[in-house]
């Protein structure tokens, strides 16, 4: 097969396929897409059957987003490994903000069905080697080799709909396929925590193989793709220039050297060390590599900067950055916060995390309804940073004596202000995307969010790792620092007695107070990013105006 090596792609059935410039001179998509052709799309009974399976993987492969959130102090104890926290939540966030652009150009290159049913395949592998793994070092290799598989379902599920639903449905399929995303957010600390109480964490994984192998059959009887969608034909030179693997390489170790450097900082070694301070030489090194490789690959890049030139997209990418930062710490630190202070069981600290990934989801919902019946973005996520900015707050005076009051108030703001604008970036690249951009741009997001929550989550562990061992040793100053640090946090209440408790325990909330604090920062970017965001209604929503003012006007 062959094709120039040119970046000029057919449109995207029913995605826009003409542009116009804005007021300040960017290209935005405009909805005037027509056809003498139409393409044949899906419909009926093997739809829904089709949509069934997008749902079913994408519930599967977003729960281990979270899953280990109340697991994790279970694993700690298991592997006396609290220095590895960042690595057990943050690894697959790195290979899922990694992988994302490249495997969004193998479904342009491939047969969808194909790549779909090799990502659900990469991330059973990932979950047989972490179900099993023996010390930490095969649990993490094994949560990477999951985040792969993570990014072609969660990415390929967004195209599948693109690809199998007619134009109309569309929205709806897209919100039921959002819902069952949320629903999986909500599932996630509960299933862990139900797992690690009453079995062992390691079912958090051993669960996913018996579905995943129902995922996978279903995908070989009823995943075919429509006649119209076709991989681009291109040479196998072209598509290797297309997937950029020294980009890929690059930027993947660099997010693992700041992670090892984050791991080791402070807490195994002295931030004065030589290696670590070598491991964050290197990584700005790598980092400002890989914006040179970017730049260099032109049209061949993982990320092409063209792409992000437009004040709308750049904004949005990095409103979807910080809006991470304030929902993973709170994802991840609310279980520790209930099961080291509070001395709760893992299904007890799930249960108490509810408000937060409910009011998530809930605010999700209540900003794609007003969105869709109004067009307008750029309010619902300035309502969204203000909102989620005071949860924070009230987050941060939470102390190891608060009553059930003090820690569900502030979820509920919280969780409510973050779903309400979690979403609005990727709407806003799928909508204004131009035909031939919509692919990249929809990887772009999808990596924009992997990678917030690599450094974020992998950062968080640092400052909390770092302030607790601080405030111990300043309380207790006898107290074996290896000891602090082999103990899960799961596991103090019978490690450590009178004295020594109490200070563990105020250390940890210390810890968890900082690493809070950290997330009133992202959520207080969130807050100020949308007055820079340009004001944009949806395309067809200025039609619908004109059109209601014509009907009055003619009353």
């Amino acid at each position: 097969m062959s094709a120039p090596e040119s970046t000029t792609e057919k449109a995207v059935p029913g995605y826009p396929t003409t542009t116009a410039s804005s007021s300040n001179g960017e290209d935005i998509a405009v909805d005037e897409s027509t056809s003498d052709d139409e393409p044949k799309y899906v419909s009926g009974l093997r739809l829904w059957a089709i949509m069934c399976i997008i749902f079913l993987a994408t519930l599967v492969a977003a729960l281990d987003l979270g899953i280990v959130a109340t697991a994790i102090p279970g694993i700690t104890s298991d592997f006396h490994s609290l220095d590895d926290i960042g690595w057990y939540s943050g690894t697959i966030f790195i290979t899922v903000g990694a992988a994302s652009p490249l495997i969004g150009k193998l479904y342009k290159y491939f047969s969808g069905r194909w790549v779909y049913l090799g990502n659900v395949i990469t991330f059973l592998i990932g979950s047989l080697i972490a179900a099993p793994a023996p010390n930490s070092v095969a649990l993490i290799i094994g949560r990477a080799i999951q985040g792969i598989g993570v990014a072609g379902v969660l990415g390929g599920s967004v195209l599948m709909i693109t690809y199998i639903a007619e134009p109309k449905l569309r929205p709806m399929m897209i919100g039921v396929w959002t819902g069952v995303l949320m629903l999986s957010t909500v599932l996630g600390p509960l299933v862990g925590g139900a797992f690690t109480t009453n079995v062992s964490w390691r079912w958090c994984f051993w669960i996913n193989l018996p579905i995943g192998g129902l995922i996978i059959v279903m995908v070989l009887l009823f995943f075919h793709m429509p006649k119209h969608i076709k991989p681009t034909p291109a040479t196998w030179k072209v598509i290797l220039k297309h997937l950029d693997l020294p980009g890929f390489v690059v930027l993947l170790v660099s997010v693992v050297l700041f992670t090892q450097a984050m791991q080791w900082g402070g807490q195994t070694k002295s931030w004065s060390d030589g290696s670590v301070i070598a491991t964050l030489v290197m990584w700005i090194v790598l980092t400002i590599a890989f914006v040179g490789i970017e730049w260099f690959q032109g049209e061949y890049a993982m990320i092409p900067l063209r792409n992000l030139k437009p004040r709308l997209f750049w904004t949005n990418a990095l409103y979807g950055w910080f809006v991470n930062l304030a929902d993973f710490q709170a994802l991840f630190y609310l279980p520790i916060y209930f099961q080291s202070i509070q001395e709760q069981s893992a299904i007890t600290s799930g249960v108490n995390t509810i408000p937060f990934v409910a009011l998530f989801a809930l605010g999700s919902l209540t900003s794609g309804f007003i969105v869709s019946k109004t067009g307008h973005l750029q309010p619902m996520q300035l309502a969204s940073g203000l909102l989620a900015t005071a949860g924070a707050a009230l987050l941060y005076t939470m102390d190891v004596n608060s009553d059930k009051g003090r820690y569900i108030g502030p979820q509920i703001l919280l969780g409510f202000g973050i779903g309400l604008g979690n979403q609005i970036p990727m709407t806003a690249y799928q909508f204004f995307s131009t035909p031939e951009n919509v692919q990249e741009n929809t990887g772009i997001m999808l990596m924009t969010n992997g990678m917030s929550g690599a450094f974020f989550v992998t950062a968080a562990s640092c400052i909390f790792t770092n302030r607790m061992l601080q405030t111990v040793l300043s309380l207790r100053p006898d107290m074996d620092r290896q000891t602090i640090l082999q103990t899960g946090a799961s596991e103090i209440y019978a490690v450590f007695h009178g004295a020594d408790l109490a200070a563990v325990r105020q250390a940890y909330m210390v810890g968890i107070k900082d690493v809070f604090a950290f997330s009133i920062a992202g959520a207080a970017c969130t807050a100020v990013l949308p007055l820079i965001i340009p004001r944009k209604k949806l395309p067809g929503h200025e039609k619908k105006e004109v059109d209601a003012e014509e009907a009055e006007t003619s009353l």
